[in-house]
């Protein structure tokens, strides 16, 4: 039987990839690294590929059907709104993520931005700096933080840190809005579920969004939403830019609705250096950087690693994003004559 081809999609051709080689050592594959720099470079790349492991972009539409002899795509990020999941789906092909990669880092930076913004750390830092004022009356009143009220938009890894450090550590006030989570997971982290987002909105000191983005969250925090908000609120965004109306949320803090906002990201990266919200004075910002570290870094290729892996020994990955695909999957598996049906999932 010919070894399976495992197509490498990244930035450089010469990656030592310890993980990917360590996480696949009992299986019979080759590993073929492509760095193309056009969608048809990317289309020949992943031709005759058993699995692709892509960082970056290239999931698109036309890259996806040309890998017609692929079972699963993983990305090596947790986000995956870049990849073509309907046209994976309809190739017969597993979509997966780094789904949990960096959770602790992703939940540090939303807790981290919240204390920033109750102690207004970066305001008073550049007040200092840039004037050498010591007059502290702009900055008056402080809230306490564990008088207020947190809420929480998607309760996946993410939100589930975000309410263990924030709700649980300082001891605040937790509201979730997730419809897809379990009963169980809303009970073990003691916080309170709504069910329609502006209510969670209108009550809420912080609200926090960690939310894949997909064309159900497409701009899911709008003008609706912060007419509701509190003018004393805070907005927080460490998922995807486009989760958020941005031309609204700029509005809403020119009028103050809110009272200011922390973004680790904007709909359009790298963000245009003339965004309004670079120049507001009650809005921190930094670069995508959220789930950054030494840790995620090489966690990111043990998990895209291990659900390669698990899809190409015939198994369900753990981070699948599409369980729909699984019926065609075994078709294609079943046309090559050689393989079973995937286990751990139906179809």
């Amino acid at each position: 039987m010919a070894k399976q081809r495992v197509v490498v999609l990244g930035p450089t051709t010469d990656a030592p990839l310890y993980h990917e080689r360590a996480e696949m050592a009992d299986l019979d594959v080759e590993f073929v690294q492509e760095s193309p720099k056009s969608e048809g470079e990317a289309i020949e790349a992943v031709r005759g590929a058993d699995a692709i492991m892509m960082r970056g972009g290239w999931g698109t539409e036309q890259v996806i059907r040309a890998a017609d002899e692929a079972q699963v795509l993983a990305v090596y990020s947790h986000g995956f709104n870049h990849i073509d999941v309907d046209a994976a789906t309809d190739m017969g092909i597993i979509v997966t993520n780094g789904a949990g990669m960096c959770a602790e880092e992703v939940s540090n930076q939303a807790v981290t931005m919240a204390l920033a913004l109750n102690r207004q750390v970066v305001q008073t830092t550049n007040q200092l700096r840039n004037t050498g004022d010591w007059d502290r009356s702009a900055f008056l009143p402080i809230d306490p933080i564990d008088e207020q009220t947190l809420g929480i938009i998607g309760f996946g890894n993410i939100g589930r840190q975000v309410a263990r450090k924030l709700g649980q550590g300082w001891r605040m006030e937790t509201l979730v809005y997730d419809p897809y989570v379990e009963p169980w997971i809303i009970s073990e982290y003691g916080v309170e579920q709504v069910f329609e987002l502006n209510e969670l909105c209108s009550r809420a000191d912080y609200i926090i969004v960690v939310v894949p983005l997909n064309t159900e969250t497409f701009h899911m925090i709008g003008r609706e939403q912060f007419d509701v908000m509190k003018n004393s609120a805070f907005f927080i965004n460490v998922c995807r830019g486009s989760v958020t109306d941005e031309p609204a949320l700029i509005d809403a803090l020119n009028e103050g609705k809110i009272r200011g906002a922390g973004l680790d990201v904007f709909e359009q990266e790298p963000v245009d250096p003339g965004n309004p919200l670079l120049q507001m004075e009650n809005v921190i910002t930094a670069p995508h950087l959220a789930g950054a570290s030494t840790r995620s870094a090489w966690l990111a290729s043990q998990r895209a690693s291990q659900q390669v892996a698990a899809v190409l020994r015939g198994d369900w990955p753990s981070a699948g994003q599409n369980p729909e695909v699984a019926y065609k999957l075994n078709e294609k598996r079943r046309m090559k004559g050689s393989q079973g049906a995937i286990h751990g999932h139906g179809g």
